[in-house]
């Protein structure tokens, strides 16, 4: 988008603001949504509080004491701005520019006041320091409502450079890789990016436009700091340690690159424009103050506050420091009580005021690593509570066990005698969302901080872990996937709004996963003409590959897919282990996941019966498709075009349909191979890529050209006919509706056949075989596809519930180790 554009966008947006002065909440979407809507209310005059984005109970409670006029965010898939009948129309300070709360650590956030002077004079010192021009751009990598995050932003526009979306993480599939071809010169971060950072081996292969990092938010290791600064330099670029406060808008002091490797301990000198003082004299420690145009006016806590003016000309910072030799200042320690982990000020008192809420004496003490809660004998889950109270993983919080704290003669705790810090007990983590987790995706490490889209899980495994969060939130939030596993939790504490509606809604292709399994079923069961499901759910195959493993696939990182389906393979061999004994003969041709070749005969014992073609079809397909994408010039080539290969590519598989049993002639049993089928996955991954309406049409005519040819060609009976004309609305709803809206009583069930859809394949014939139900008529086709599901469903729990117990005896091996 070029500044121009930016510009109309903008004005566009500010006319839709109106022309009186507002308090909007704005959800800090990481799109260019939300860098449109925060422009145009700062053009308009207005004041606007940024909100951390899908934590609706977040925007909840600062409705409640804030009663802003308009809310800016997504709603229903859609970028809305939507009006509030009940806010008062004044009382805000026409200084007022835009409101940052402090940190999530609390229930309710004191939060930051900035003027409009406060954020121009600290943008242009940034943009000033860094050296930025028009040439620059840099990756989004921090939250925007994040005051770190929101100044690279401003700095780049105020030095008209530019931005790029490349993921949600550096360590995404294709990110560093996206900000490469992008161009992007910069890339800032907190500590816990560059530990991201440093287990790709980042430094080792810096891309040759990167002319500066930069890193704030927390204190990296002086070892760290050192071997970037040293690599930066040796690349021809600079890193800058960078210090500062939300109440000083984003930055006080920055350390020169070029005294960064001899001084990786110093947050340097001042910002320009700001100045730094020390409450003490010369090498010596004391408090550390700051003075400069971009201190906050001041805090608030209800909406009464925002029309308060400027309160502080110095800011006291809370921290401990003092001023080397060189005239640099070095941060000594903490002169209030909290920690600051993760870009977060986590304060101690927060954390026990929660915890004393529910009933636990506790004291907390802690550094900018880990929070130590000193609690009194208890039953309470303190470990879990008290990371929700901190917004922070587990894993930053220790549990330290007393009979009675210890208290001073005038009955104050002693936390003198608590600061010393103890180890964490090697306790059994609880049932919770990570667990979940780390069940759909063992062997895979599933850490606090990672989320459903960076453990690459596949189409199956969304449906599995949807199910999970949808159970433990109650709801799935927009853009679940993305969100880290401890904030997903820390949601599922928090309260919602009570539903009103009768009807939810649920993604289209798990709605039509579930769909497709029930018709597998049921054809079966009835052996009515109505075949076609297994189509379906290879073109979810498809989509699923595009959706979840195209950055995976476009760098070359092929295991994103076989690590998948080797975990979908286990209960495949437990099928055909239960075959074995019961032929007293092994399927070889099953078990080489050649069964679907022709090769073999479920006659005589060397393969399994033929419905279970789809799991074979499917393997063959992962091996396929990984490796295509071992050729880099595959890879280039589907990057650029991913629509035009794919539709390309489906053409001529469907082409290979009827080409290959030329060659290979297997009768009719070449309906098995991947060959007849391979069509399907190719236009699920061309519907993903079909973004334009012009491709979504072009796609649905191209279906409406080739189904019916199918269906003549496939013997022009009634089933092919059926077969394949259902995939036009398969097709239709995966390309128009994102969501399909259902009475909420069904969605659970909905998503439950969905997430167990392969175990329902594998074993849904396997009781009613065994007792003949077929031949029972209506009632005896009812059981059969009642006890289908069941037995589907029971062996998908059973597995889910056989990994969560393999995964809390390896976590609780490793916290014991």
């Amino acid at each position: 988008m070029s500044y121009g554009d930016l510009h109309e966008k903008v004005e566009a947006v500010r006319r839709r603001l109106g022309r009186a002065r507002r308090l909007i909440a704005l959800e800090a979407q990481a799109s260019h949504d939300f860098a449109v809507s925060y422009l145009a209310a700062l053009r308009g005059g207005h004041a606007v509080a940024l909100l951390p984005p899908g934590d609706a109970p977040a925007a909840e409670r600062f409705r409640g004491d804030f009663r802003p006029s308009l809310s800016c965010g997504v709603a229903d898939g859609r970028w809305r701005i939507s009006e509030h009948a009940d806010a008062p129309g004044a009382g805000l300070h026409p200084d007022l520019a835009v409101m940052l709360a402090t940190s999530g650590s609390e229930g309710r956030p004191r939060w930051v006041r900035l003027s409009r002077a406060n954020i121009a004079a600290n943008a242009a010192s940034i943009a000033g320091y860094l050296g930025l021009t028009a040439a620059d751009r840099v990756p989004q990598t921090l939250p925007f409502h994040y005051s770190y995050g929101l100044s690279v932003l401003n700095s780049h526009l105020a030095a008209g450079a530019s931005m790029a979306f490349c993921g949600q993480s550096v360590v995404d599939p294709g990110f560093l890789e996206g900000a490469a071809r992008s161009g992007c010169t910069g890339l800032s971060g907190v500590p816990f990016t560059y530990e991201l950072l440093e287990r790709i081996g980042f430094r080792n292969r810096l891309w040759p436009k990167l002319r500066y990092m930069t890193v704030a938010g927390g204190r990296l290791p002086p070892e760290l700091v050192r071997l970037y600064a040293q690599r930066l330099q040796a690349h021809g670029g600079q890193f800058f340690v960078m210090y500062g406060q939300t109440e000083a808008t984003a930055r006080m002091a920055y350390l020169p690159p070029e005294q960064a490797a001899d001084q990786p301990d110093c947050i340097g000198i001042a910002i320009p424009g700001g100045k730094l003082r020390i409450d003490a004299p010369r090498g010596e420690e004391g408090e550390l103050f700051y003075r400069g145009p971009n201190v906050m006016m001041g805090y608030a806590a209800t909406r009464a506050d925002l029309a308060r003016g400027a309160e502080l000309e110095e800011l006291a910072t809370g921290d401990l420091a003092v001023m080397t030799e060189t005239g640099l200042i070095r941060l000594a320690g903490r002169a209030a009580r909290f920690s600051k982990i993760a870009g977060l000020r986590i304060g101690h008192e927060a954390i026990e005021w929660s915890l004393r809420s529910r009933g636990i004496a506790c004291a907390v003490t802690g550094d900018d690593a880990a929070i130590t809660v000193h609690a009194e004998a208890t039953e309470a889950d303190v470990a879990r509570l008290a990371a929700e109270a901190a917004a922070l993983p587990q894993r930053c919080i220790r549990v330290e066990r007393h009979d009675a704290l210890p208290r001073l003669p005038s009955g104050k705790i002693d936390y003198r005698v608590l600061a010393a810090p103890a180890p964490a007990a090697a306790t059994a983590p609880p049932r919770n969302l990570l667990q979940d987790f780390r069940a759909s995706f063992y062997p895979r490490a599933a850490g606090p901080q990672d989320s459903f889209e960076s453990l690459e899980g596949d189409s199956l495994a969304y449906a599995q872990v949807s199910l999970a969060v949808e159970a433990r939130l109650g709801r799935l939030p927009q853009g679940w996937e993305t969100i880290p596993i401890a904030r997903l939790e820390k949601m599922a504490g928090s309260e919602t709004k009570p539903r009103t509606s009768r009807f939810g809604r649920i993604e289209s292709h798990i709605a039509l996963r579930a769909a497709a399994i029930l018709l597998i079923v049921l054809h079966h069961a009835s052996g009515w003409p109505i075949p076609g499901g297994a189509m379906t759910l290879m073109m979810l195959v498809g989509y699923g590959f595009a959706r979840f493993h195209r950055d995976a696939l476009f760098a070359g990182r092929v295991c994103a897919i076989l690590k998948p389906m080797l975990r979908n393979l286990l209960p495949y061999l437990v099928v055909v282990a239960g075959f074995a004994l019961a032929w007293q003969k092994i399927p070889w041709a099953s078990v080489f996941l050649a069964g679907n070749l022709g090769l073999a005969d479920p006659a005589k014992g060397s393969m399994l019966p033929y419905q279970y073609w789809f799991v074979e079809a499917y393997a063959q397909l992962c091996l396929l498709t990984a490796f295509a994408f071992c050729f880099g010039g595959v890879r280039r080539a589907v990057a650029a075009r991913p629509f035009a290969t794919a539709f390309i590519a489906m053409i001529a598989a469907f082409g290979l349909r009827y080409g290959v049993p030329l060659i290979y002639d297997v009768g009719n049993r070449k309906i098995f191979l991947l060959s007849y089928v391979l069509w399907l996955p190719l236009l699920g991954w061309a519907a993903y890529f079909a973004r334009r309406t012009s491709q979504k049409l072009l796609l649905l005519f191209a279906l409406t050209l080739i189904c019916p040819a199918a269906a003549y060609l496939g013997g022009n009976w009634t089933g092919a006919w059926v077969m394949n004309l259902i995939q036009l609305p398969a097709m239709a709803a995966l390309l128009f509706l994102p969501a399909i809206r259902l009475p909420r009583p069904m969605l659970p069930g909905v998503m439950l056949v969905a997430a167990s859809s392969y175990h329902i394949y594998l074993f849904h014939q396997v009781i009613p075989e065994l007792l003949q139900l077929q031949s029972y008529g209506a009632w005896g086709i009812a059981a059969t596809v009642a006890i289908g599901l069941i037995t589907g469903i029971a062996a998908a729990t059973l597995q889910r519930l056989a990994l969560a117990g393999l995964s809390r005896k390896a976590e609780l091996a490793a916290r014991e180790a």
